[in-house]
């Protein structure tokens, strides 16, 4: 018995005073954070549209403001002809508020990484104005100057109209018998053709994006190659982390009814026809962590629609009450807290006032999430090649029009097409999408339903097509 205590003793985890049996790392690199009065400031800089020359300095000018900040400006006159101006980049959003730049240069020699923080700046390229002797000593200078009409379409107006004076000025330049030696007009004529290539290569895809970013929807990613990426949950699960939001999400009361086989209060026709197979596949395999985040989901999908029923309600002039003095029952989660909700609802309606584009930006996110909820015949871990939904159900519980759910889930990029017999068998949709019968009242037979549409989200992706508006009086 001695034996075996001392042997017990001799295999326990080492004390705290003891020497651990692994060796310590040795490859340790030390980080070092300049700060701005330390040393000269970093810039990134970016220049939309412009493709800059490699070889391109910049002089740097710095202001310090009234209220003690400085100011940074950069200016590069290098080029025969044209002008670089590189300028502090405002937030363009609430978030951008709060994002900061940084760069990193890492001495393999020394092992440190040295971090300093960045100014974000934009540079923007004009023209240079000829002087007024050159202009007397040549008459056949072209005039760099736009008139004030163009000025004021090139700042204000559309794309069209931007691409007339472009057109004008273009063959105003090719007019003067064909020459193109003149710096100025060969500087005008290399930009009016490069934004002609990156036209052609946008095309209307381009013309949609701009659109887009406008419209009360959901944050698109287009560089993606996954389907399911094209509307992230990290974009569409607020207030993120979305998996922390998500294991928020109770699923017990869910879990025991199914255990005891009653039904699921709920007056939600999407989440009662998803839960019917998503809860018994849950069961089944209940360490699977994809199917327990759908069904995490689906019931993140409820407390959104919940909420989407009471602001619907509400007077769209005045501000929303603050979320402890809902009533009673307003959401069914109960387990959630008050300063959860708060922040769920500040995304949405951060002026706390229930606008149309607040509520429609509510409604398209609802739908977004809906095409991550997956079919009934589904393989966890594989990458869909499509998402898609029946959007009957969720048209009645959002209380809307259809063809309101069905124009937004176009905006979107999803096409509303019908599923063949073969589709509806291998996603497991046959049964719950197959049209009820409805017998006519004179003659008594059977009347054939159209089969149901889909919201299909799939490769490439087309978003609808921009209006021009209606053609103006001739």
């Amino acid at each position: 018995m001695e034996g075996k205590k001392r042997k017990a003793a001799a295999t326990a985890a080492p004390t705290e005073g003891e020497r651990p049996s692994k060796k310590a790392q040795t490859g340790t690199v030390k980080v070092t954070h300049f700060r701005a009065s330390e040393v000269a400031q970093p810039v990134v800089v970016t220049s939309p549209g412009v493709a800059l020359p490699s070889d391109l300095t910049f002089t740097g000018y710095s202001k310090k403001e009234a209220g003690g900040r400085s100011s940074l400006l950069l200016q590069s006159s290098e080029h025969p002809t044209i002008d670089y101006v590189a300028i502090e980049s405002g937030p363009t959003s609430a978030t951008d508020k709060h994002l900061k730049h940084y760069v990193a240069i890492f001495d393999k020699a020394s092992t440190k990484l040295k971090v300093m923080e960045a100014k974000k700046m934009t540079v923007r390229s004009t023209v240079r104005v000829p002087d007024r002797e050159s202009e007397d000593e040549e008459e056949d200078t072209v005039q760099a100057t736009p008139s004030s009409r163009a000025a004021l379409t090139q700042a204000f107006g559309t794309k069209k109209s931007k691409k007339a004076v472009a057109s004008i000025a273009e063959n105003r330049l090719l007019a003067r018998d064909g020459e193109t030696d003149n710096p100025v007009s060969a500087a005008i004529l290399n930009s009016i053709h490069a934004e002609e290539e990156d036209d052609s290569e946008a095309g209307l895809a381009s013309d949609a994006l701009t659109a887009r970013a406008n419209k009360p929807l959901p944050p698109v990613d287009m560089t993606t190659t996954e389907i399911s990426k094209v509307y992230d949950l990290s974009q569409l699960v607020h207030p993120g982390p979305w998996k922390t939001t998500l294991s928020q999400m109770q699923i017990a009361f869910w879990r025991d009814c199914l255990q005891k086989n009653k039904s699921i209060p709920t007056s939600l026709r999407f989440i009662a026809t998803r839960l019917s197979y998503l809860g018994q596949r849950h069961l089944k395999d209940p360490e699977n962590i994809e199917i327990l985040q759908k069904l995490q989901l689906l019931r993140y999908i409820q407390h959104l629609a919940e909420i989407h029923k009471y602001v619907s309600h509400q007077n769209s002039r005045r501000p929303l009450p603050p979320v402890e003095k809902w009533p009673h029952g307003t959401t069914s989660d109960t387990a959630l807290s008050t300063a959860f909700k708060a922040r769920l609802v500040s995304h949405f309606f951060p002026s706390r006032t229930p606008t149309v584009f607040a509520k429609t930006l509510l409604t398209s996110t609802i739908l977004a999430l809906t095409l991550h909820i997956p079919p009934p015949k589904w393989t966890p871990g594989d990458t869909p090649s499509m998402l898609f939904t029946e959007p009957s159900e969720i048209t009645l519980d959002l209380a809307l029009p259809a063809a309101e759910i069905n124009k937004l889930y176009r905006e979107l990029g999803c096409k509303l097409e019908s599923m063949t017999d073969a589709e509806l068998n291998k996603y497991g949709w046959n049964k719950i999408a197959r049209p009820p019968k409805k017998v006519d009242e004179e003659t008594g037979q059977v009347v054939k339903l159209p089969k149901p549409k889909f919201a299909k989200l799939r490769f490439p992706i087309d978003f609808p097509k921009v209006s021009a508006g209606r053609p103006g009086p001739r």
